[in-house]
């Protein structure tokens, strides 16, 4: 197997949830399959194709026996994200929200999202992936739960598309980095994992989430550079990384490699994992 070790450079991040500073992030990558010339590209289309889409995700929160909840990021927030990588990270949460609202029938709130959305994709320059008759349509078909979705999922897909040229596809990696943190935020928030009965639930949703995040986070360690104002996310995903037993130079002590495999998800394992991803999710809806 043939990998080689990306190194990123970063300077300190003053803004981060913890007082930790990022020098560097070493990811290995396995290159068996790809030519030089097209790990970005190859990396970047796994990502895309391993993360559950939105739709997906939501269904999965709500067949791991999650209720519906309230936990969901404010929708008037919208206005107060500045920078684009607070605007593509939280387009990415707004989309996962408004599925899961859909598909818990939750129709006023959808509509609330609805509106919260347009307003980043008027911010991102998208408006022309999702203009206002796409809009429209998502109210005309509000009681109507499976073309509802169908047009989230073309928002969705119309959004990845754009940011996917821009900015090496940074910004799209924001954007799927927000979906999964939200969707993962919601499952492991309203899972008690001192119960019992909820053993199996906590290895299905490592399970269907591990895979996914050591793809989205190859991904972003394989890029040339991060924006400024995105060091922020690096630095907050990389404390996952590490409960995840990747390589990072944060001056934590080094964990299994196999940590987060389902045979060690534990009551503890969980409750770590959930506090990260909490940490992780706050830091992203910060305005």
């Amino acid at each position: 197997m043939m990998t080689v070790s990306c190194v990123l450079g970063f300077h300190s991040c003053n803004t981060c949830s913890r007082p930790q500073k990022l020098d560097n992030i070493i990811i290995d990558i396995d290159l068996s399959e790809f030519n030089e010339e097209s790990i970005y590209l190859d990396l970047g289309n796994r990502v895309l194709y391993a993360l559950p889409t939105p739709i997906e995700a939501s269904m999965l929160i709500k067949n791991w026996g999650v209720p519906y909840t309230s936990l969901l990021n404010d929708p008037a927030n919208a206005s107060s994200y500045l920078t684009k990588s607070k605007q593509t990270v939280n387009l990415g949460i707004y989309i996962t929200d408004m599925t899961t609202a859909g598909i818990y029938e939750q129709s006023q709130t959808v509509l609330r999202y609805r509106q919260a959305i347009m307003q980043l994709i008027e911010a991102l320059g998208l408006k022309s992936v999702a203009d206002q008759n796409k809009m429209q349509e998502i109210e005309d078909n509000i009681n109507n739960k499976n073309e509802l979705l169908r047009l989230i999922s073309d928002i969705y897909a119309a959004c990845t598309e754009f940011l996917s040229e821009d900015e090496r596809g940074f910004y799209v990696l924001a954007m799927l980095s927000g979906g999964w943190v939200e969707g993962m935020y919601i499952a492991t928030s309203l899972l008690d994992e001192n119960e019992a009965a909820n053993a199996d639930k906590m290895k299905n949703i490592v399970a269907d989430n591990r895979l996914t995040f050591d793809l989205l986070w190859g991904a972003l360690g394989s890029l040339d550079e991060i924006p400024e104002d995105a060091l922020y996310l690096m630095t907050n995903m990389s404390y996952l990384a590490h409960l995840f037993g990747h390589q990072t130079l944060l001056s934590l002590p080094p964990r299994d490699e196999q940590a987060g495999n389902v045979e060690n998800v534990t009551p503890q394992f969980f409750t770590e994992l959930k506090e990260h991803i909490t940490l992780l999710r706050n830091q992203f809806v910060r305005i």
